[in-house]
């Protein structure tokens, strides 16, 4: 599902590849799928000055990450196996 906003989200990983991206609860795309490279980097576009549920899956863990979106913000998560995501 495309989304759309005004505030950026980029999901970066040093290990993990095709992993699957949800937010607030949603399927929005798998890392390295449709376009995407296939680098460990997922970004897309959310509703600013709210907050998202970010939730990366890399088919055996859960990453989820609940943030606030300041209008016209970008913000990175960093993910790696094993460890909590981080901004």
């Amino acid at each position: 599902a495309p989304t759309t906003g005004d505030s950026t989200v980029v999901i970066i990983s040093q290990g993990m590849r095709g992993y699957q991206v949800f937010l607030d609860g949603v399927y929005i795309g798998t890392e390295g799928t449709e376009g995407d490279a296939l680098d460990g980097r997922f970004s897309f576009k959310v509703a600013g000055n709210k907050n998202h549920l970010v939730r990366v899956y890399d088919g055996q863990s859960n990453y989820p990450k609940i943030m606030f979106f300041e209008p016209g913000s970008s913000k990175t998560i960093y993910v790696e196996e094993g460890t909590a995501a981080h901004i």
